[in-house]
């Protein structure tokens, strides 16, 4: 038995698929492809197809929907652009798989609403960082007594006071923090969490709460619960109060006739 008979009999003993065959017993198929990923050997799978080639057998397609100028037939990967990143070939499997979906169903444009990656690189000659502070990173000095390519010593320094204040001054001051207002509820626990105490709350209008730390809030809660008791107890007496108790027995009482 040859290799491609072998390779159909173990592929459909493997996955169950068409007829079990027993070992050494010859299988029939129309085609055998062995995707090893060493080599792109086309055969005789694209004959009589339009797919047109570039730089040796790499198919030419389109870069947005990986379509061959055989409709039907999409291609992606390394038999695309050669040798590259796995992910850039799951992307492209799934970005191909997109277009034969939409190539089923007619009528469906194979080009709207896909992901183009048009980037537009940063203008950097046009930007203000007036505000920023521009010092690079500090880099240690290095011990001249040791011989760093023929020793297991670390030759590196420690930086100098100079360089630890610029290193943190660096880091405090890079901009990078912000408060995402749809997200802060301003409540005000993280300047209770941080130990350094470098986050502080400032209330644009402090006279519409009042607030107290976590510790005292019993305290503070009692008050107004002694209070809230108080209002409701005298409310019991109203004649608003006697005039929605008529309505809710009322109401039971058609509730107990319906039933």
């Amino acid at each position: 038995m040859d290799g491609e008979q072998a390779a159909a009999s173990r592929g459909a003993e493997e996955t169950g698929l068409g007829t079990k065959a027993e070992p050494g017993a010859e299988l029939a198929a129309d085609h055998v492809v062995f995707a090893i990923g060493q080599a792109i050997e086309w055969g005789g799978l694209l004959e009589g197809t339009k797919v047109e080639f570039w730089r040796g057998n790499y198919p030419v397609a389109d870069p947005l929907t990986y379509q061959t100028a055989e409709p039907d037939i999409f291609v992606g990967g390394d038999v695309y652009h050669g040798p590259k990143f796995a992910i850039d070939a799951i992307e492209e499997g799934k970005c191909a798989a997109e277009s034969l979906h939409r190539y089923v169903h007619k009528g469906a444009d194979m080009k709207i609403g896909r992901n183009r990656r048009d980037f537009i690189m940063l203008d950097k000659d046009n930007i203000s960082v007036s505000g920023y502070d521009h010092a690079g990173r500090q880099e240690a000095g290095m011990d001249e007594s040791i011989d760093a390519k023929m020793s297991f010593k670390d030759a590196h320094l420690d930086l100098t006071e100079e360089q630890v204040k610029i290193e943190t001054g660096r880091c405090l001051g890079c901009g990078a923090s912000y408060v995402d207002y749809n997200k802060c509820i301003g409540c005000g626990l993280c300047t209770t969490k941080c130990e350094f105490d470098a986050i502080h709350l400032v209330r644009d209008h402090p006279e519409c709460s009042k607030m107290c730390v976590a510790e005292d809030k019993v305290g503070g809660l009692l008050k107004y619960s002694v209070k809230r008791a108080f209002k409701i107890l005298g409310h019991l007496g109203s004649d608003e109060a006697k005039e929605m108790a008529k309505k809710r027995k009322a109401y039971k009482q058609a509730q107990q006739n319906k039933d």
